[in-house]
């Protein structure tokens, strides 16, 4: 995506979330959608074009929905008994704000369309971190915590891939499936150092999975559904496309950007053959500690990406020339573990193909087997300040299947989103949490501003991480019944932010709790 221009020193994006029209397939009749949409397009475009950046380079994003209409592109799924759909939902920490609507005697209606955008991995202040009630509606209203329409990316942090998508609470599962998700790439001078793969040979690919009616809208259940997967393979934005590549080498950024789609990716020969190694050189927010390769006869047989993980891998083609390799899938849906007997590709056992051209192959320009990885910064658990545990619960509310977080200190059985702060990390101290999943299915959880390191896995948290998941993270995977160790500093900001499940049913039914990081001492 190219800037609009600069403010105040600093390159500046104005984005627009807008309507368009997609072709996932020649088969399949185009689809309205909703897209972001950039200073060249004429239209929402899906996915919304990769924003890059480059390390500590400040960068200056508006993102606007003055284009959208007052009425949702999914508006028969809209629910409102999911919390924070209704002015009632608002009420109790926001009277005042709440007193606007018509349901109170003011002079507005609640809006059914509204959106605020969170740039995913990247370490902000609060106010442009795109949390759930810092949104607007495309008739003006403003959400109860909205601070700014420009927000101001720092991009103090490492290199790494890291994505854009809508955030706004109740409906973050509907404007996401609607098309609001894009690219956002960190670049630094350990890239250029490592001589990776550049140009036409980095190509970003974002997994989703689609449900489609016969006219190619976009299919969605009309009452809540905590669990939902579509049918169809849809890869940057393609129904089980294939790509043809050269016999070469090539860095992918891969982005599980479903709604609670769980991934787990080898390759197969359709010509029975060997397939190449994937080797894994970084996930979400950076360089692993160590390159990791993945397929048959190495340690890692394939690569598992929950909601919103992500994985920098090299592959090279160039002993594949005229081969086609198919993109396979094995995780079962809903996703319990990499041991559960349902994993199957839960009805997705296949997301794409690579086509390699009969052409004569390419020199690889590196050797991922001796590459020398500059590998994440060092969190030391002697450091730490406080331990903290907690819970993923399951209940019932509203008559709705309803996932909670459980924090140190709180209720039996899981908070809410509207119960008050109880997690209060001191700016600058380092935390361990002990997350326990008290539920059957697996749940990928995510801290917004911080990175941070899996340090024990398992029943009682004593297992080692995976080795793809060595390096540092904004995401992890607790499976059921087990407990994950984590290790973040929170540094650099004080303010709220926001701790929650990515499958996006859960995260817009309770599964969100707010946190904040402040100056004095940590409770």
């Amino acid at each position: 995506m190219e800037s609009t221009g600069s403010r105040k020193g600093a390159p500046y994006y104005h984005i627009e979330m807008a309507p368009g029209t997609h072709e996932h397939h020649p088969d399949i009749p185009d689809t309205p959608i909703w897209g972001y949409k950039g200073p060249n397009d004429d239209e929402g475009k899906y996915p919304g074009k990769t924003i890059e950046a480059t390390q500590n380079q400040r960068l200056k994003v508006e993102f606007s929905n003055d284009p959208l209409p007052e009425t949702h592109l999914l508006t028969d799924s809209v629910d409102t008994a999911v919390h924070g759909t209704k002015p009632e939902d608002y009420e109790d920490r926001y009277p005042d704000w709440v007193s606007q609507f018509e349901a109170f005697g003011g002079t507005f209606a609640f809006p059914e369309v509204r959106t605020v955008t969170h740039a995913h991995g990247v370490h902000v202040e609060s106010a442009s971190d795109g949390l759930p009630e810092q949104w607007q509606s495309p008739g003006g209203i403003e959400g109860p915590q909205f601070q700014k329409a420009v927000y101001d990316y720092p991009n103090r942090q490492s290199p790494a891939t890291l994505w854009y998508h809508d955030h706004a609470l109740g409906i973050t599962r509907l404007n996401v499936y609607a098309g609001l998700a894009g690219f956002y790439l960190i670049r630094g001078r350990s890239d250029r150092r490592l001589g990776l793969p550049s140009g036409d040979q980095e190509i970003p690919l974002l997994f989703q999975d689609r449900m489609f009616h016969e006219n190619g809208r976009y299919k969605y259940p009309a009452e809540f559904a905590p669990e939902f997967a579509g049918d169809v393979s849809v890869v940057n934005g393609k129904a089980w496309p294939t790509f043809v590549v050269q016999p070469r080498q090539y860095r992918f950024r891969l982005l599980n950007g479903s709604n609670g789609r769980f991934f787990d990716i080898s390759l197969e020969n359709e010509n029975d053959g060997e397939v190449p190694t994937i080797y894994q050189i970084g996930t979400d927010l950076g360089f692993l500690q160590d390159v990791v390769p993945i397929g048959s006869g190495q340690d890692t047989t394939s690569l598992l990406l929950g909601p919103a993980e992500r994985a920098d891998v090299i592959v090279d083609f160039s002993e594949y020339a005229g081969d086609t390799l198919t993109v396979k899938n094995d995780a079962g849906f809903p996703f319990v573990s990499p041991d559960a007997d349902n994993n199957d590709g839960g009805g997705l056992p296949e997301l794409a193909q690579f086509r390699v051209a009969d052409t004569d192959p390419e020199t690889p320009v590196v050797d991922p087997t001796t590459l020398k990885l500059p590998g994440p910064e060092t969190f030391r658990e002697e450091a730490t300040k406080t331990t903290r545990q907690m819970s993923l619960e399951t209940t019932t509310l509203n008559g709705l299947d309803t996932h909670l977080l459980g924090e140190e200190g709180g209720r039996a059985g899981g908070e809410h989103w509207n119960d008050p702060v109880l997690t209060k990390p001191q700016i600058g101290t380092t935390e361990v949490w002990e997350i326990t999943n008290n539920t059957p299915d697996s749940h990928p959880i995510h801290l917004h501003l911080v990175d941070f390191q899996v340090i024990g896995r398992g029943p009682d948290g004593t297992e080692p991480p995976e080795p793809t998941e060595r390096g540092n993270k904004d995401t992890v995977n607790v499976y059921g019944g087990e407990t994950v160790r984590i290790i973040s500093r929170f540094g650099e900001f004080s303010g709220r932010y926001v701790w929650h499940c990515h499958i996006l049913e859960h995260e817009d039914q309770e599964m969100m709790r707010p946190y904040e990081v402040i100056q004095g001492n940590s409770s």
